[in-house]
């Protein structure tokens, strides 16, 4: 505080939660951005390969999944 007691910042105007919780992404927006990412990875590799990074990531993100929808998705990842 300075000398006139006045605040150096406004509290009213201070960030006091993450930027990151204004935006939500869809549940599909999310398996989108999982398989570009996957594809930008490993979408070389075998489709093995690519339904264990599927896996791995789908595991990270908390989201809940099959093994059909790895499938599936693991043919839209191979390049």
């Amino acid at each position: 505080m300075s000398d006139n007691d006045t605040p150096a910042v406004d509290p009213a105007t201070v960030q006091d939660e993450p930027v990151m919780d204004m935006h939500t992404a869809t549940d599909d927006e999310r398996i989108d951005g999982i398989v570009d990412q996957t594809r930008a990875d490993v979408g070389d590799k075998s489709l093995e390969r690519i339904e264990g990074v599927l896996r791995q990531r789908f595991e990270q993100s908390g989201m809940e999944f099959t093994d059909e929808l790895l499938a599936e998705l693991a043919q839209r990842v191979k390049i």
